[in-house]
Formats: C-alpha cells, structure tokens, sequence
C-alpha cells in the first residue's frame, strides 16, 4: 500500500500515544476434491499457540542450516498471523537456537527497550519498542516471552531495522542521556525531535497520505526537512565529539553512541522519505532497512542466527518480479529489503509468506473491521486451502524442477495484497511466481482482527 498512507498508518497512532485465540474456524472445503498430488507438498500446522512442537518437526531439516529466517505477512492487521509468527519465533528459539527477533519498527526504539527490559512491563515494551498495527493480545504473548528469556542463560534479544520514528520513549531515553553531558542540549533535543514529528504529520494530515505527487506538499516537507535537519546534524556531531563521555554515561551497553548516532541519522532520512513518490519513498526506506539489518548481524549481533518480522512486501526475495494492482492498474512492485538481503544472504535464509483465505480484518488507520469472503479460483489462497487443511504450509524451497504436483510453484499465480495504496487487503491484487519469493508459504482458512484489548 501507498508507502506514506501504510507507514504513516503505522507510525502515526505511536506518536499520537507516546505524545499524550479463539480456536482456527473450520477448514476450507478442498476445492479439487482430493488432491493427492497438491497434499504430498502441503504439511499441516495443528496450532497456533500449542508450545508442544510436533507439528512444527518438519521445519527442522529446512531451517537447521539457516542464519535468517523471514517471517512476513500480506496484511498487518490479522490475529492468527501474530500469534503464528509469535509460535514460530519461540520454536526457532528454543529448537533451532535463534537468538534474535527484529522487527519493522525503529531500530533505536527497540534496542532501547530491551536495555530498559528490567524496569518495564511486557505491555509497555511492546507498547514503546514496535508500531502499533502490532499492538495487540497476540504479540505481547511474544513479548511476555522475551522478558521471561532474559532472565535464563538463553536470552531472545529484541531489535528493530526500520528508520522510522516509532514512540517518543527513544527521544526521552536519548534526551536524558545528552543531558548527562549537557543538560541544555539534551532538553533542547527533546524538544526539537517532537516538534519536528509533529510538523511532519501536520503536513502529511493536510495533503493526505499519498502527498508525494503533489508539489506543494513536497516543498511543505522540504521545508521541515531544512527547519529540523541542521539541528539534527549538530547533535550527532556533538555525540561524535563526546562519545567517551557519553559511553562513560551509559556502560551497560558499548553500543550506545553507534544507536544514537544511527537513529538521529535515519530521522533526517524520514522526512526526506516524504519528499519521494510511492514506489521511491518504498525503495529509499528498505534500501536503508536492509543496511540495518547488516548492521545488526556484523555490529549487534556477530555470529547469532536473526528472525525478521514485517510484511511479506519487505521480505520477499524478488519483489521488483512481482505486479500489484494499483487503483484498477497493473504495475511493477519495488525492490524491496528482502530482495537486497537475498543477493547477499543466498541459501543461508528463509523466507515464509503468510496469506489468508478468508474471514475478517481491521484498517490500518482506523482499526475498522472488514470481512475478507473465501479467495476465488485461481489464487494461490484458493489452491492451498485445496489440501482440507485449517493450516495449510508449503515448502518450496526443495523443488528445483517442476512436476504435474508441484507446477504451481513454478508459474505465476495471483494472492490478496493490501498493495502499495489500499488500507485494506485486496483479493488477486498481486501477481508472482511463488517460488521467486517464497521458501516457504502459510494460508490460514479464516482469520479474524487483532485483540486490541490487552
């Protein structure tokens, strides 16, 4: 979906708050009748939140050998995908010896919220540390895990990649910290930082989220950009000048001031993000993204094996191969983090798409729930939900060679994408070879919105 109606959708309620299971429905019916041939590629997943792993024993071979496992999503706003993901990164975790679960959301935000983990609920490290389309029942049972983990010998480290501002806790946290050094200038940041946020979003309010074709919205934002982004640059030298006195206030951890550093970077870079149309705005951000991610595996975390959460659009492998619907018209989707990561990471990741068949959502923006009707003939929701199975999962990744059971994989096929514009999923919106992007695929024969009462 549009990149600043999608992120701003995201980001938005975070800053606006940080300023002031049922059982799986029954299983689809097998569309082909008994498909054999469609089933001998298909396993069965059996639960959403079970801790006994029996279902999952499969996923063993495929990912014993893997450093990064992807786990996307087409739609934000679902419950099972949330509580699935929140099952696969404790298996990967206590089975596969993963140490690591980084989020799309703010890189500073969530390595900060784990340093504070001690002193925080597990609501409120959810809350402060990822953006809000996941704030729900079903991801804080990850969260209360990764508290719970910090405690053993095996802790699940908590880290993010995107360069977006998530919540104002990072800005205070951050403006604390200078003032340890210099009190002034630590105040003087915190409120810059939140002014600047807010003048972005009032730019964005008033030209609407898809602003970036519109030139006066653009030279609205280069004004921000040109207000906020000398006082930015002042700070990171004034880190760089001081670094030994700000590490000395801050021993916890030795990578503070490269955090810092990085985050008041990345600030500059969102609001140059709005000055770019759609499909730019989308490869300026993951282009980022993905050297956080490097960052992240050669600075943070050298040697340990990576999770990555964020929508399927970010983690595909070849995602400039894929065509989306855009207001009734076909066009190339962008080159996405996932297909940057793929050509450095090869065979050492593995990516798994999430899709559902049917049921209901809620809006980005509004949480507004909408029903999703069962996918029509010829999508790949459709052909999945062929094998009976409530939760149907396909490996992909061991077929080299098309055959009259697996000729799916190989040809292009379409799925439901709430897209680059739309707030709401979208069936047979997205067009790709499966085996292009995929490793691995999960369809969930019904769904239903986030629990946002938590």
């Amino acid at each position: 979906m549009g990149a600043w109606k999608r992120l701003t959708g995201v980001i938005a309620a975070g800053l606006a708050m940080a300023m002031a299971l049922s059982p799986v429905g029954p299983p689809a019916a097998a569309a082909a009748g008994n498909n054999a041939g469609l089933k001998a590629n298909i396993r069965e997943i059996q639960s959403l939140t079970s801790e006994d792993y029996k279902d999952l024993a499969f996923l063993k071979p495929l990912l014993k050998d893997k450093t990064v496992v992807s786990l996307g999503e087409n739609f934000h706003r679902v419950a099972e995908y949330s509580s699935m993901k929140t099952r696969l990164v404790k298996y990967l975790h206590e089975e596969l010896g993963f140490d690591v679960i980084a989020f799309e959301s703010g890189l500073g935000d969530s390595f900060m919220t784990y340093e504070n983990a001690g002193t925080l609920t597990s609501k409120e490290m959810m809350e402060r540390s990822i953006f809000p389309v996941w704030h729900s029942k079903e991801t804080l049972a990850l969260f209360d895990y990764i508290k719970e983990q910090r405690s053993t010998g095996k802790p699940l480290y908590l880290a993010g990649y995107d360069m977006q501002f998530t919540s104002a806790y990072l800005t205070q946290w951050i403006a604390e910290w200078i003032a340890k050094v210099d009190k002034e200038r630590g105040q003087d940041y915190f409120r810059f930082e939140l002014q600047a946020m807010t003048d972005l979003y009032k730019v964005l309010n008033e030209y609407g989220m898809d602003n970036n074709q519109n030139p006066a919205a653009i030279q609205e934002i280069k004004k921000v950009k040109d207000q906020y982004e000398p006082k930015y640059r002042a700070l990171i030298q004034f880190i760089k000048e001081n670094q030994k006195q700000l590490a000395a206030a801050y021993p916890q951890n030795p990578h503070i001031v490269d955090v810092a550093v990085k985050t008041l970077e990345d600030r500059i870079k969102f609001i140059e993000m709005g000055m770019y149309d759609t499909k730019e705005s989308y490869e300026f951000r993951d282009r980022i993204m993905a050297d956080n991610v490097e960052w992240l595996t050669k600075v943070m975390y050298p040697g340990k094996k990576v999770i990555l959460w964020a929508h399927n659009d970010h983690l595909a492998k070849n995602t400039s191969k894929m065509s989306v619907k855009e207001h009734g018209k076909w066009v190339n989707s962008f080159t996405s983090m996932g297909e940057l990561l793929h050509k450095k990471l090869k065979d050492k990741e593995y990516v798994i798409g999430l899709y559902m068949n049917s049921g209901r959502a809620s809006t980005i923006t509004t949480q507004k729930t909408f029903p999703i009707k069962p996918m029509p003939k010829g999508s790949l929701e459709r052909l999945m939900m062929g094998s009976g199975y409530k939760i149907a999962f396909a490996d992909l990744s061991r077929h080299k060679t098309p055959n009259q059971n697996n000729s799916w994989m190989f040809k292009p096929i379409y799925a439901a994408e709430d897209g680059m514009t739309s707030e709401i999923i979208e069936p047979m919106a997205m067009k790709f070879v499966p085996k292009e992007q995929y490793d691995g695929i999960i369809v969930f024969d019904k769904v239903k919105e986030p629990t946002t009462k938590y």
